[in-house]
């Protein structure tokens, strides 16, 4: 017993739009698809109807020739046709990137192969029904070497995304997966990343607010100039101050930075910006660092905190040299702000912070816990400070606190 075939209508309303399309008799289509020839003829009908493409024949259209109608007939399935594209082509806009691979050209595809005709789809996004159809079919196959491979790259690509707080960039990225034993180009990492949306974040350009010019009691020289970085950990310490926006109104943040490795070793928190701000910040860092040789250089802008007296004298009991950069040249002093940037752009403007005493504690934990121990620096070669001023006291350079 013969049985008999049965269509979806998915399958009969893609026939009738490719028998429209291609503009070839329906029964030369009707044989190339192995369907009837009347059959497919019905399902063209009931497709142009759908779409609005026939004119019913009235007594109200008496007054149009034949040769008219038709032209009207060919017309409004024209209008249609385009009606059709651009709505087609809305939603693309609004689901692919500009740059889409052939990949996500497919996918929406099949999303949409249920509302529009693969033909007209693979036009418009500029792809081969073909080359559709074949990743169709692999789709519904055993992922082969490569794609599972790509699935374990996306899932740790993803994995140390997220815990970077959603900040890491590819380099860092790849850098983070190295330390793991997991060896990829940045150019993977990249195409991983841009396949899952995942961004990081870039800092924005910044630019100097909190130096107030004071009058100095006496000479400090620029000991630095741009030379931050001497190969060695305790000889070059930077200093700024910047302001964070909280409910209550503003908290100003002074942070100290080691110019070899990065990290940051002493910071104070005050709802004023004054010299023992600066102060603070300054004894933290010498108590951390334990034995600080007499010819580190404590280099900041020319601040009326940093230019005070009271700093002067706390700088000679503790054997730090005072630098400062020029007045009003913001690029001798760079180093610090680069921080600030970094700070501001991948933790603090991310939330709004309440109180004072929330921000303090979240500033105070992400200098600690991610930036000083957890956040993969370009400049000392993708490590933490922490792990890298532990790899010079392996060398033997000098003991260190932890």
């Amino acid at each position: 017993m013969t049985t008999r075939r049965t269509f979806t209508e998915e399958y009969r309303r893609e026939a009738a739009r490719l028998a429209i399309e291609s503009d070839r008799p329906i029964a030369q289509t009707a044989r190339e698809l192995g369907v009837g020839e009347s059959l497919l003829g019905k399902w063209v009908h009931k497709e142009r109807l759908r779409q609005g493409d026939l004119t019913p024949v009235s007594p109200a259209t008496g007054a149009l020739e034949e040769t008219e109608q038709v032209e009207l007939a060919r017309l409004r399935r024209e209008v249609q046709e385009l009606r059709v594209d651009n709505e087609f082509l809305g939603k693309a806009a609004g689901l692919l990137r500009i740059e889409a691979t052939p990949q996500e050209r497919y996918e929406l595809m099949d999303t949409e192969k249920a509302n529009y005709a693969i033909t007209r789809m693979a036009r418009l996004l500029h792809v081969a029904r073909a080359g559709y159809y074949a990743w169709h079919a692999r789709q519904r196959e055993a992922p082969g070497p490569r794609a599972a491979r790509r699935e374990v790259v996306d899932a740790a690509v993803r994995r140390v995304f997220a815990a970077s707080d959603e900040v890491y960039g590819a380099p860092r990225v790849q850098a983070e997966l190295a330390s793991e034993g997991m060896r990829l180009n940045v150019k993977t990492v990249a195409d991983s990343m841009r396949r899952q949306s995942l961004e990081g974040i870039s800092p924005r350009k910044w630019r100097p607010v909190t130096t107030i010019p004071g009058v100095s009691a006496h000479a400090i020289p620029d000991r630095v100039e741009r030379q931050w970085d001497r190969g060695e950990l305790n000889r070059v310490w930077i200093s700024d101050i910047t302001y964070l926006r909280t409910g209550e109104g503003w908290l100003y943040l002074c942070a100290i930075r080691d110019a070899c490795s990065r990290r940051v070793i002493g910071w104070a928190l005050d709802q004023a910006q004054t010299t023992d701000l600066v102060e603070r910040a300054l004894r933290m860092a010498y108590v951390l660092r334990r034995e600080v040789p007499d010819d580190v250089v404590f280099h900041a802008d020319r601040g009326a905190q940093f230019m005070s007296g009271q700093l002067h004298d706390v700088c000679v009991e503790l054997g730090v040299r005072q630098s400062a950069g020029r007045t009003g040249v913001c690029w001798d002093n760079a180093m610090a702000e680069s921080f600030w940037s970094t700070l501001k752009s991948e933790f603090y403007d991310r939330r709004k912070w309440a109180t004072r005493a929330e921000a303090r504690a979240g500033v105070a934990d992400w200098i600690e816990r991610v930036y000083n121990r957890r956040r993969l620096h370009s400049t000392i070669g993708y490590q933490t400070p922490v792990s890298f001023e532990r790899e010079l006291v392996i060398e033997g350079q000098l003991p260190l606190a932890a």
